[in-house]
């Protein structure tokens, strides 16, 4: 069992090291030695799971990039927990609504409101900085899930894999209650 649960958390660390890849992350990185800290929070669970992406360049073209997960627990809370935190996280990255505003970035100002192809709606609000970077808060809804809001915080720093905050929040009757959160908690950049 245990031997599972460490393949589970490998897997899901270089899924989301892939996920990265596959935005095109690596082709636009602007060069130099980054780490990038994320904690995910979920509503199953009480431990928090800290997501750790350091890139250190060996040449103009070659990186090595160490990625690590850190989560305390229960034996039962990191079986389900653990793979259920890095599955949501990967999905949510690279969700259609996601993938299409992700296209628009460097348009996007503050407050303002943007209709994307796929019929949701991001309403841009302040500009703000999360571990030291500048970002552009906003809610990003959309028409499929409708019981559904993302707040998310945006950047165009290259060198910050995922979105600084990407928080799930679902209606419950007249509330709305957080179910998960990725959110950048350290970030540092060195030439």
């Amino acid at each position: 069992m245990r031997r599972a649960t460490v393949f589970f958390i490998v897997f899901g660390a270089v899924s989301l090291w892939a996920l990265a890849q596959q935005g095109g992350f690596f082709q636009n990185y602007p060069g130099g030695t980054s780490k990038s800290v994320y904690r995910i929070t979920q509503e199953k669970s009480n431990y928090p799971i800290l997501l750790t992406m350091e890139i250190q360049p060996i040449s103009s073209d070659t990186f090595t990039v160490r990625t690590t997960n850190e989560v305390t627990g229960t034996r039962a809370d990191l079986e389900r927990g653990v793979l259920e935190g890095l599955a949501r996280a990967q999905l949510e990255v690279n969700s259609e609504s996601l993938t299409a505003l992700r296209k628009f970035l460097a348009d996007i100002q503050p407050n303002t409101v943007y209709v994307l192809p796929n019929g949701a709606r991001f309403e841009a609000g302040e500009r703000d900085r999360i571990a030291g970077v500048d970002v552009i808060r906003g809610v990003l809804t959309d028409p499929k899930k409708p019981n559904q809001r993302t707040l998310l915080a945006l950047t165009l720093h290259r060198a910050v894999p995922f979105p600084p905050l990407l928080q799930i929040d679902e209606r419950r009757g007249l509330l709305f209650v957080t179910v998960f959160t990725l959110e950048l908690t350290e970030f540092s950049m060195r030439p």
